[in-house]
């Protein structure tokens, strides 16, 4: 069964991997292995992989937030790519462990506020539409769907 959860979430794995570590340390079982530190290297695995998420989820709340409220026409394709790429790898991620698309549920108005934050220190002019202080793209509509990108909400004027 363990092998089965392995390949199927990889960090559900780790968590219960690093639960039966602990629980063998605490049942003192006649091994030379050092289980409490072994569960704790197995479950930073998953932990970074969490961290990860996090972070993947940040940088896409942040450049969709600085795609609709920034007048600069510049940076947008790049803007866009980053999104994709951070996408991609973290749609990637749940396909290993499903059970991480928790975290992004959990973590979303934290990652929010945080992407707001680095938005609005950007460097970028936000003054024209100042950034909301409550997440304005739905999780699954938008945020994690490959097919959705945010349309600029001011225009920026045409060069000619």
């Amino acid at each position: 069964m363990a092998t089965q959860l392995y390949e199927a979430d990889f960090f559900e794995w780790t968590q219960r991997q690093a639960a039966v570590l602990r629980r063998m340390a605490a049942e003192r079982a006649n091994t030379e292995l050092d289980l409490e530190n072994l569960a704790e290297e197995i479950e930073s695995v998953g932990g970074s992989d969490k961290k990860q998420v996090k972070s993947r989820l940040t940088t896409i709340l942040e450049h969709m937030l600085k795609i609709a409220y920034s007048p600069a026409y510049e940076p947008l394709n790049g803007w866009r790519g980053t999104i994709r790429v951070q996408r991609r790898d973290l749609l990637a991620t749940f396909e290993q462990s499903p059970s991480l698309r928790r975290v992004v549920r959990d973590e979303f108005e934290r990652a929010y506020k945080e992407a707001a934050e680095d938005a609005r220190l950007s460097h970028i002019d936000l003054s024209l539409a100042p950034i909301p202080t409550t997440c304005p793209f739905d999780l699954e509509a938008q945020v994690l769907n490959p097919d959705w990108l945010p349309e600029p909400l001011i225009r920026p004027p045409h060069e000619c």
